[in-house]
């Protein structure tokens, strides 16, 4: 067995030392970088949106529309521009007085049962879509497929 010259063995401990050090620097860049990308994704404020639930016995589909923190929106309008869209297919049915959803993903309005707009609980009927109903990203929208009655072919309350 040849003892190696001290020397070499100097030079075998530094440069061990030097690819330890290496291999440090390396992983504190990495889990840096990782840090500084996740908390900069992470700070990002969510852009305020305004959601509409679609209820029916078939399917549950929520939809969500940007708008400003404080700006309202015409429902009946943001209504039209998902049906343009289609996404999702509506048909509407429509008078000097009223608007009325008639139709969403080919589930029609019956005698018995139709689509009914509910803006924070409160039950919203045709004469009121047809004035104008604002509503804001704060706002819980719902169109439930429900029974309804109708007195001449219009829904009552």
């Amino acid at each position: 067995m040849n003892p190696i010259p001290l020397p070499k063995l100097k030079l075998n401990q530094l440069q061990r030392m030097c690819n330890s050090f290496v291999l440090i620097i390396f992983v504190t860049s990495i889990l840096f970088f990782v840090s500084c990308f996740s908390s900069t994704s992470a700070n990002k404020t969510k852009e305020p949106t305004i959601q509409i639930q679609f209820i029916s016995r078939d399917f549950e589909e929520n939809k969500l529309i940007p708008s400003g923190l404080f700006e309202s929106k015409d429902l009946l309008f943001l209504l039209a521009e998902l049906s343009k869209k289609e996404d999702p297919s509506m048909r509407f049915i429509s008078t000097n007085r009223t608007e009325e959803i008639m139709e969403v993903n080919g589930v029609r309005n019956t005698w018995n049962e139709g689509w009914v707009v509910y803006v924070n609980g409160e039950r919203m009927d045709g004469v009121q879509m047809k004035r104008g109903v604002k509503v804001r990203p704060t706002d819980q929208i719902q169109i439930r497929y429900e029974a309804v009655e109708r007195v001449f072919g219009r829904p009552i309350n």
